[in-house]
């Protein structure tokens, strides 16, 4: 998948990485972020992975995003992991880039060895909002206070298009809600100045 976008962000290539057990929609996450990148007119590169077992297991998916051409489509250096199960945050984080920002599910992730974290209850709010399986678009909302790259309403195009129109309207509110504790989150972030292990 791949478009091009002119952008004066001085580092255009923007990695991501989504992981979490089988059964999760971890998968559809990928693809609906991968989608609007593309909605934007941005070179994306998408990829996934999937542990031995499909509902359970170990669950990846890549998103890619840069306003310039993508010559290597895999991940380097992760800018955001997104880890919905503890598994997953302990198996992903030496993947990250130094100074990249890791967001948790906190309802699953105990204990993080991350020094810029993000803590929010995915699954709280799917919960909240009467559609448990919305955990995943929560997830995506959470990415769009820190990703330069990504615009809230491409996304929400992306969503509307992949998901049936009678869980649409809760998804979307799991997606605010999400992105409101990821803004508070961030402003929290850019004055504590963290620099010791979290532990939640």
């Amino acid at each position: 998948m791949s478009n091009t976008k002119v952008s004066s962000l001085k580092n255009p290539r923007y990695e991501i990485r989504i992981a979490g057990a089988g059964g999760q929609g971890i998968i559809l996450a990928g693809i609906m972020l991968a989608e609007a990148g593309i909605i934007q007119d941005l070179c994306v590169a998408q990829s996934q992975s999937y542990g031995p077992e499909t509902r359970g297991g170990n669950s990846i998916s890549e998103v890619i995003l840069s306003n310039t051409e993508i010559d290597f489509p895999q991940s380097t250096e992760l800018d955001v992991l997104i880890a919905l199960t503890q598994v997953a945050c302990d198996r992903n984080l030496p993947d990250m880039k130094e100074g990249g920002l890791v967001i948790v599910n906190s309802d699953a992730v105990q204990r993080v060895l991350w020094d810029s974290l993000v803590s929010i209850p995915f699954e709280e709010i799917a919960r909240k909002v009467g559609e448990t399986r919305a955990v995943n678009v929560a997830a995506l909302g959470s990415l769009v206070p820190f990703c330069p790259l990504l615009d809230r309403r491409a996304l929400t195009r992306a969503i509307a298009s992949r998901l049936p129109s009678t869980k649409l309207e809760a998804n979307l509110q799991a997606f605010d809600k999400a992105l409101r504790f990821a803004r508070r989150a961030k402003g929290r972030l850019k004055y504590a100045g963290i620099t010791e292990e979290y532990e939640i």
